[in-house]
């Protein structure tokens, strides 16, 4: 019995590391100085987008988080960006979790956790994870602390309309939509 445990977990240590990952790395690009950067990244239906050029809808909220336990706190945005995208077709919604560039097993490993946890289809097409060097993206956007997470509203050419972080709360949040008139 022994035996045969050591040789599956020999087979799928080698599958593991000899399959090549569908999930693949980007470069930052810089744009302009309010604009987001350019990054690839797929999401969770397996289609490779070019983030901001895949926007297409007039404005877009676009909620970045560094770390799995900041589920909790983009999951307190979404109760709100839910209903506005119900009622407001010209809004669209994306999460985008950055993860630093890792080796091909680990960040397929990554994606198939984060895709096994979520069910819905539309939500599945709205996660868009970037594998990239995280500080040209954090410097040319003004993060300076991974332990918080950021949400902008950008319109349909990545410019950046506005922007406010951390964990939600109703005063921040009831600014944020009437700022920017959502």
């Amino acid at each position: 019995m022994k035996k045969y445990i050591l040789l599956l977990s020999l087979s799928v240590l080698c599958l593991l590391l000899l399959t090549p990952s569908c999930v693949g790395t980007s470069e930052v690009v810089k744009m302009g100085d309010d604009q987001f950067p350019q990054v690839g990244g797929m999401n969770l239906h397996g289609d490779e987008k070019q983030f901001p050029d895949c926007l297409s809808a007039e404005k877009t909220i676009a909620i970045v988080a560094f770390k799995r336990e900041q589920q909790a706190w983009v999951d307190e945005y979404y109760a709100e960006i839910g209903p506005l995208l119900e009622q407001n077709p010209n809004l669209a919604y994306y999460e985008i979790p950055t993860i630093s560039k890792l080796s091909s097993p680990i960040r397929w490993w990554i994606y198939r956790g984060m895709r096994g946890g979520i069910k819905d289809d539309t939500m599945r097409a709205s996660v868009i994870t970037l594998h990239i060097d995280k500080d040209p993206f954090k410097k040319h956007l003004g993060i300076i602390n991974e332990e918080i997470i950021y949400v902008y509203l950008l319109d349909s050419n990545g410019n950046i309309l506005d922007s406010i972080d951390g964990r939600y709360s109703s005063e921040k949040w009831q600014k944020f939509i009437g700022d920017s008139n959502l």
